[in-house]
């Protein structure tokens, strides 16, 4: 499969021409890890393999990472695609939150199958919203996690977990490892009103640059950050 969608993505010079994401952020981050053919990526709210996903070109150009979802559905359709991947079934909470319990109760109205079609439940289509008991992480938990399978450090994390991104950084200040590269969302319009953020804050008091707006997506680089290894 991997192979096939390699030569489909091809263009005549033997270069990806596509995008993924659902701004085009991957052609930034693309473009930014041009030089550095193996990496390791973290992909919060990593959704699907490839519809609206900042980490696919970075899988076909043969990196792995870890991937985090708290549908299971997504998680299963991500485990079949990127096998070398690690796919953690769960939902991103606050440090207290994952401090106090190990589930939370999570709503879900539809999900998406392999090709990234959206797809409703049944529930749903009647106007209801199924509840399952989901496993909860903190980001914190899941960076030890994803630092003890890359000796040479997280290249890229994106996270995209529908307005709890802000909260999901608030610890970053003691996290293990800081990844060279993070894509977060904001939701502000302006380059003036993400500055205006506490994610922009966060990010600045610990040593990122903000160095890109696509979309509603933020992104930021390490103050050390170098292109390639």
């Amino acid at each position: 499969m991997r192979i096939l969608r390699l030569l489909h993505l091809l263009g005549p010079h033997g270069k990806i021409k596509v995008r993924f994401g659902q701004w085009g952020e991957d052609v930034i981050v693309h473009r930014n890890f041009d030089k550095q053919k193996h990496g390791f990526y973290v992909d919060i709210g990593a959704h699907h393999p490839f519809a609206h996903s900042n980490t696919a070109r970075l899988w076909l150009r043969g990196w792995t990472g870890v991937n985090v979802d708290a549908n299971r559905k997504s998680v299963d359709v991500l485990r079949r695609v990127r096998k070398q991947d690690h796919t953690i079934w769960a939902a991103v909470v606050s440090d207290k939150i994952a401090a106090e319990r190990d589930t939370i109760e999570f709503f879900s109205e539809d999900h998406t199958d392999l090709t990234g079609t959206v797809v409703q439940d049944m529930a749903s289509e009647r106007g209801k919203q199924k509840s399952v008991t989901v496993p909860c992480r903190s980001v914190a938990s899941i960076i030890a996690e994803s630092a003890e399978l890359a000796p040479d450090g997280i290249d890229f994390m994106n996270i995209d977990i529908e307005g709890m991104d802000e909260e999901a950084i608030a610890s970053l200040a003691d996290w293990p490892h800081k990844p060279r590269m993070i894509a977060i969302e904001t939701y502000a319009q302006t380059i003036p009103a993400v500055m205006e953020t506490g994610t922009f804050r966060i990010m600045s008091d610990n040593g990122y640059d903000f160095r890109y707006q696509v979309g509603l997506t933020s992104i930021y680089m390490r103050k050390d950050f170098h292109e390639g290894r």
